[in-house]
């Protein structure tokens, strides 16, 4: 069972996230020639601190502190 862990900053919506693992999903499976209900797919969100990128960290503060 084909296993897949994205890791990125917070801040993407629902629709991104679904969008990403319906693509992932049909790509890995044609690609392995595997049923897509074998396939998983986990997001492990990284907080944006001092340690981000310099743009998200402002995208971040322009938002108020908050990224859905």
């Amino acid at each position: 069972m084909p296993q897949i862990t994205i890791k990125m900053y917070e801040g993407r919506s629902q629709s991104q996230k679904e969008e990403i693992v319906e693509t992932f999903t049909r790509e890995l499976s044609r690609i392995i020639d595997r049923e897509p209900e074998f396939i998983s797919i986990t997001f492990d969100e990284i907080p944006v601190d001092e340690n981000a990128p310099e743009h998200l960290r402002k995208q971040k503060e322009l938002e108020g502190g908050s990224r859905g």
